[in-house]
């Protein structure tokens, strides 16, 4: 089964501020001849490395660097790369418990935008491993319609987080998502922002400081509730690409958030395609393990 992304290359690339299909053509040939202990597929379409090469700015041995790890990355981290099921008991329950979407318009800077918040505020009902799996499901989706972009943007409603949240972490987990933000995610990541902080944001940051680099942590920016938001408005996000709960003329979040699961369910097949794309590039033990985790987890369902 190939992996099909929907955007249109010729399009995408003819905006890109720097594109050379030799330079495709050269990372096709490489990831050809890669070792298999690399984890990288040989099959990867130009679709997907564009995705890579924008991410990087057109730096070769940065786009390189960024595939290897990203492919390192989904490997050792099955609970958040494997098994993209949305019916599955997991993300259906996850599904309930988190407020996301791809915002229909971009940021001030042109930016696309990925929000995500809690829905059900009870620490026990949270799991951060399938949250991260949808969120990174969420910015997949947005990669496969919308193709390379100058930037992304993180927005998370921090408001109904509390201190039972931070105890149902794991490190592991903790760990690997910001690996795979940090140094994997082919996309160009522009800003975090974070509203409606909480009190126990002083004990959030403690938990997660170690695991950010300076680069990733001079992206932070937070909003308490009682901020003024027009500067907001007027430099970060504006009120036409905002949710109503935020000031904003969109349909409200969880008219954004079922239109984003019906579009994450009709991407099952390339999810489905694109973790049996993983699996056929392991070495033959490690497919082994991968393929009868997969259907071990078919079983489950």
């Amino acid at each position: 089964m190939s992996v099909e992304l929907e955007f249109d290359y010729g399009e995408a690339t003819a905006a890109m501020d720097k594109f050379s299909q030799q330079d495709i053509n050269e990372l096709r040939y490489w990831t050809q001849k890669l070792d298999k202990s690399k984890y990288v597929p040989k099959d990867l379409t130009d679709k997907q490395l564009v995705l890579f090469y924008n991410a990087c700015y057109g730096d070769m041995e940065k786009t390189k660097t960024c595939i290897e790890k990203y492919y390192n990355c989904r490997k050792n981290g099955p609970e958040l790369f494997d098994h993209r099921v949305l019916k599955s008991d997991e993300l259906r329950a996850a599904s309930e418990v988190l407020e996301f979407s791809v915002l229909p318009g971009k940021s001030c800077h042109g930016y696309d935008i990925i929000y995500h918040r809690l829905h059900d505020t009870e620490p026990s009902k949270y799991s951060l491993e399938s949250g991260c799996k949808l969120l990174f499901m969420t910015v997949d989706l947005c990669l496969t319609k919308r193709g390379p972009q100058p930037g992304y943007m993180f927005l998370f409603d921090m408001r109904g987080v509390k201190f039972g949240h931070l105890t149902r972490v794991s490190l592991s987990a903790l760990r690997k998502f910001f690996q795979y933000v940090q140094e994997a995610m082919p996309v160009r990541m522009r800003a975090i922002h974070v509203l409606n902080t909480e009190p126990v944001l002083d004990k959030l940051m403690l938990l997660i400081r170690p695991f950010m680099d300076k680069k990733f942590f001079d992206m932070l920016k937070f909003h308490n509730k009682n901020e003024d938001m027009e500067k907001f408005y007027e430099t970060v996000v504006p009120r036409s690409s905002l949710p109503p709960d935020y000031g904003g003329t969109l349909p409200d979040t969880q008219t954004l958030h079922k239109k984003c699961m019906q579009q994450l369910q009709l991407m099952e097949p390339y999810f489905k395609a694109e973790e049996e794309q993983r699996i056929a590039a392991l070495p033959d033990k490690k497919r082994e393990k991968a393929m009868e985790r997969a259907f071990k987890n078919l079983d489950i369902d």
